[in-house]
């Protein structure tokens, strides 16, 4: 009997984990996040050891990888799809887990944003202060272009710009760093244009690029290489516009048709945009009448109304883009006075407030702009003070802060945007230095 119940006992103990054995404990692990800073816009996707994807959202401060590991794994941080108009460098993203949370990886986001130089020959590089609105320069504050640089547009992804160069009659094509925003030349650097190109933009999808000729009263046209950022020239290479002197081309948002102004003209050009071959074909209403000298135009973001400054008649025309068709058709109102010798034309993401600069009284004409029917209303405080000759403008992608760059005084003018108001307040530091007669501003 004794032994009996001495062999129940052991295998009691056995079934209790007795025996010297106990209950495993579970191996520690320990989590990988850090900061972040500057994201203003778009997502950002992270990984761990290429694995472990993170969306990060935009205005978020801090991230968090889900899958711990343990003590002596190694971890390695990266950036897997980035926001197109930010550039965003990770540091402190490799190292071991020593028993502790890693909460030291750094993620800092910057907008870029880059102006033409005309008379050097340049293109200088800022990145815009998420909080304050000022520019600073990049680590390298400068890149060369070609001769006498007038326009800059960046594609719809934030991978590649495009500077028109007026006098050396090309494009020069740049990638743009994900993580500095810094431009460096393509391998092939540049692509041959008409005589005097000005105007240079591209369509929504990011798929074709369209240059105006001054001289040689033509439209050239490229195709996008995805890959490379690469322009080459459509089979039909160029297309002859309706007048002389073509100064300023836009494409409306929907990507379907483009417009064409004239330096020395009274009308707009219109065409069809072929989305296949992304050749321009003149609409069965070719043109239509505005001011004198027309200098850009700017469509709002519905795609629904557009905007010609010009230059000689000292006013804004305004139109109603139909959208089968694409012509435009001028307002009840059409047309609204500015300060003299308006140049550039911005409008707000949220279509709500339009700006323009008048190069002849070195100011900014501001204008509520009707929802409804699309007309133009001077804002209480009508008009800001620039510094000389103010050209281009631009507004970032918030609609927090509008830039223009002054010809004369070699500076971008930094401003404010009251959201509800729409009034622009010139920033605490007023101004930044450009190059010697800088043109276009453009945002990654």
């Amino acid at each position: 009997m004794r032994q009996i119940m001495l062999s129940i006992s052991l295998v009691l103990l056995a079934g209790c984990g007795g025996g010297g054995g106990g209950s495993s404990t579970p191996t520690p692990t320990y989590t990988v996040g850090g900061t972040v800073s500057g994201l203003t816009s778009g997502t950002l996707v992270l990984k761990n050891n290429n694995g472990d994807d993170l969306t990060i959202n935009a205005n978020s401060t801090s991230f968090t990888f889900a899958t711990a590991l343990a003590s002596g794994a190694t971890y390695a941080v990266t950036a897997g799809t980035r926001p197109s108009r930010l550039a965003c460098d990770i540091t402190n993203n490799t190292g071991t887990i020593a028993s502790t949370n890693v909460t030291d990886v750094t993620i800092t986001c910057i907008a870029p944003v880059y102006v033409t130089n005309f008379d050097s020959n340049t293109v200088s590089m800022y990145a815009v202060n998420a909080t304050t609105g000022i520019l600073t320069p990049l680590k390298t504050p400068k890149i060369a272009t070609g001769i006498g640089p007038t326009s800059i547009v960046v594609n719809p992804e934030g991978t590649f710009a495009y500077v028109t160069n007026e006098t050396s009659n090309n494009v020069s094509m740049y990638a743009i760093n994900a993580t500095t925003g810094i431009l460096t030349p393509l391998t092939k650097s540049t692509v041959a244009t008409g005589t005097s190109p000005n105007s240079i933009t591209v369509n929504p999808a990011g798929t074709f690029a369209y240059v105006t000729n001054k001289l040689s009263n033509t439209v050239s046209m490229y195709a996008i290489n995805a890959t490379t950022g690469i322009l080459t020239p459509l089979t039909t290479p160029t297309i002859a516009t309706g007048g002389t002197r073509p100064f300023f081309i836009a494409v409306h948002p929907a990507g379907t048709f483009a417009y064409v102004g004239y330096d020395l003209g009274v009308y707009v050009s219109m065409y069809s945009i072929n989305s296949t071959t992304g050749i321009l074909t003149a609409l069965t209403t070719p043109s239509v009448p505005t001011g004198y000298s027309g200098q850009e135009i700017a469509i709002n973001p519905a795609g629904t109304f557009a905007y010609v400054t010009n230059e000689g008649s000292n006013n804004i025309s305004m139109y109603a883009i139909n959208a089968t068709t694409g012509i435009l058709t001028a307002l009840t109102t059409p047309t609204i006075a500015t300060r003299p010798s308006p140049i550039g034309i911005a409008i707000n993401p949220a279509g709500t407030f339009a700006y323009v600069t008048n190069e002849g009284s070195n100011t900014i004409s501001m204008y509520a702009i009707n929802a409804t029917t699309g007309i133009l209303t001077a804002l209480t405080t009508s008009t800001v003070a620039t510094g000389s000759s103010p050209l281009d403008i631009a507004i970032n992608p918030a609609g927090t802060f509008a830039y223009v760059t002054n010809e004369g005084s070699n500076t971008i003018s930094m401003y404010a945007i009251n959201a509800t108001s729409g009034i622009l307040t010139a920033l605490t530091t007023p101004t930044v230095a450009t190059g010697t007669g800088q043109g276009a501003i453009a945002f990654k």
